[in-house]
Order: C-alpha cells, then structure tokens, then sequence
C-alpha cells in the first residue's frame, strides 16, 4: 500500500521537497509545539463553534467551514510565512510565476456521521495549466489528531503523475494520519478528498493555500483582512495576500504598487510606473534608442 513520508521541522527542506516531487504530499510533524497549538485552538474553536454546518454535496452536511483565517485567527499570520513552509513554495510555485502568493485560508472541521469527500484535484478550479508546474499547494493543519477513523485528509500519494482523467482505485487512496500540531503538504494536482468521521467527536484542520502570483485567488483577501490590519502586518504578509505587482503589471494601482499605497495612500495622480522584468529592460531600452535613430 503506498504510504505518505514524515518530517520534522529540522529535516532538511531538500528531503521534503524530493517527497513532495515523488508523492504528491508529504508530512511534517511537529510544526507547531504544545505551547502554539493551544493558542490556535484556543482563537479558532470558539469560532467554529459559531458556525454553521455547510449545506453542500461536496462541502458536506456534517462539516464547519471557516474562511478569512488572517484577519480572525492571529496565529494564522505566522504560519503563512513560516520559512520552512514557503521554502517548499518557493521550489514548485515560482517554476510557474514570478511571486506566488495566498490562494485561500479556511478551517475545516468534520463532524461525526460526515461520510468522505468526492476525490478530486484542487488544481481543477484554474483552468490553465503550466507545464513543468504547480498552480497551487495546500498545507493542512492538524489541530486534532488525524486518524484514519476520524475523517484524517485521504491522498493518493503519486497520482498527481498519473495520465489524466485515471482515478485511483481503494488500495490507492490513504489517509494523511498525523499527531495534532503537524502538518500536510499535498500538492494542487494530487487526488484527495476529506475523510470520513467514523467516530463521535469532530476533527479540525486549517487550510491554508498558496497560488500562482497571476492567478486569480479562491479568497479574496482585499475584503477579509481590513485595511487597517493589512497595513500592520509584515511585508511577507503583506505580499502573500496579494498586494504586489506580478511584473509586468499585473495589480497596479494607478500605475503604482499597491503595498507602498498600503503604507501611505497617494495624495494625488502619481507618475506611472514600469514593473519591467530585468531581462525586458534592457531589450527595451535599445529597440527606443533604436527607433529614435531612424
């Protein structure tokens, strides 16, 4: 039976992102300790409690979801940017772009009696591909022991190379079983769907997902996280909600980046600029020397 790999947060990010290449998802345990789990816990239950169970075929009847995790959830803003994670990110995403940022935050908890997910793909919701890369990446995080009665995250490890429209029969489908405070690296294009809840207690994950810099986000981070808040939060932070300029231009505003208007609005119309990549500019500037000679 295929199985997925663990890691510590001290393996060696080479390691991880070979697996991760080879399986399509791999595990690293122990991410966040004792004292930083019960933080998460302690700002994230309180709200799902709150919610409401989905009313979906594919979200679920016996499910809690909960999106806009950076603006709701504080400890949400450092996993985000946590080193080892977007090292990861950086090896597959920036194949396909120039910045990468956040595609969606949500937790997920699955309550007793909610049978599995249909298996799918989460790279199917852009409808482009590039080859040689990812479009997107989801980390799971474990809040609650994932097990494979309790509704853990099932994967097909490998069948993000498979030929496609093949779906993988039962001996090829596992679940991603790990200790509360780990966490699950799968990639866009592998087969996987939520488990199922065998049990009577709920189990809690939080999602939080990363994409192409040119691509339009699941979540739109503009309007969960308010100005105010966005403008205190680290630079990185900042980036991954998406408040940057995919050169050449892509998300300008008024020809200026928006995380400097993030910082300190514009008083008035302000020069355009050009977000030109390095290996453009140089081209560029001899073609208009050029067409002033002749």
């Amino acid at each position: 039976m295929p199985a997925l790999q663990h890691y510590r947060p001290d393996s060696p990010a080479t390691d991880i992102i070979a697996a991760l290449k080879n399986d399509g998802g791999v595990v690293i345990e122990g991410l966040l300790d004792a004292e930083a789990l019960a933080r998460f816990r302690a700002e994230l239950y309180p709200l799902l409690d709150a919610a409401p169970d989905c009313q979906g075929d594919f979200y679920g009847y016996a499910t809690r979801r909960l999106s806009g995790l950076i603006a709701r959830v504080p400890t949400c803003r450092q996993l985000a940017i946590d080193p080892l994670i977007l090292q990861v990110m950086d090896a597959f995403l920036l194949k396909g772009c120039r910045e990468y940022q956040l595609n969606l935050t949500q937790a997920i908890r699955i309550g007793p009696g909610e049978p599995r997910q249909f298996l799918h793909s989460d790279g199917l919701m852009f409808p482009v591909h590039v080859p040689g890369s990812e479009s997107m990446i989801n980390c799971m995080y474990a809040l609650d022991d994932f097990t494979g009665d309790n509704g853990a995250t099932n994967v097909a490890p490998g069948s993000h190379l498979w030929a496609e429209g093949r779906q993988p029969d039962d001996g090829e489908v596992v679940p991603a079983a790990m200790p509360a405070g780990s966490v699950l690296i799968y990639l866009g294009s592998v087969i996987h769907a939520g488990g199922e809840n065998r049990t009577d207690h709920p189990r809690t994950g939080v999602v939080l997902s990363y994409c192409l810099g040119w691509l339009r986000q699941a979540e739109n981070h503009y309007l969960a996280v308010p100005r105010e808040l966005a403008r205190a939060l680290p630079e990185r932070l900042q980036r991954l909600l998406g408040y940057f300029v995919h050169a050449p231009n892509l998300g300008s505003v008024d020809g200026q980046d928006p995380i400097a208007l993030l910082r300190e609005p514009a008083p008035g119309p302000a020069l355009f600029t050009e977000f030109l990549p390095e290996e453009i500019r140089g081209p560029l500037a001899e073609a208009r020397a050029a067409m002033q000679k002749a």
